[in-house]
């Protein structure tokens, strides 16, 4: 039986920063998406084709905000169209986060004998008698 990946959905946190309420959904990046990204976000100058890249990468896999028009109240769509519509300072806090998140290795579980069975090791005394 073969192990099927899950493309990860991480939710970033904006709480204490300007940006408290926000809330963003973004699926994770292959290694190679990535390695792309961080190549591309040094240093990020608004209006240059690196830039440009980044956010529509960023775009590609936004499924989730709670952002909305402050003038209309309208949401702000998911697509690129939508969030070059945002302040630049905010879109680079938004992906900032998001590599973050992307970098941060989760702590492994406590790993299960696979047989079931205990192991040996735990079953030998090791103080002196």
């Amino acid at each position: 039986m073969a192990f099927k990946r899950k493309r990860k959905i991480y939710h970033l946190d904006f709480e204490g920063t300007e940006y408290e309420g926000l809330e963003v959904k973004v699926r994770g990046l292959t290694t190679g998406e990535y390695l792309e990204i961080v190549s591309l976000s040094a240093p990020a100058t608004e209006g240059d084709q690196e830039t440009e890249t980044m956010l529509r990468m960023f775009a590609d896999h936004l499924t989730f905000w709670n952002l909305e028009d402050e003038v209309s109240g309208e949401p702000v769509p998911t697509t690129y169209e939508g969030v070059i519509t945002n302040d630049f300072v905010m879109n680079m806090y938004i992906i900032n986060a998001w590599t973050r998140a992307l970098a941060t290795v989760p702590e492994a579980t406590e790993k299960k004998s696979v047989t079931g069975e205990p192991s040996l090791v735990e079953s030998i005394p090791t103080e002196i008698l």
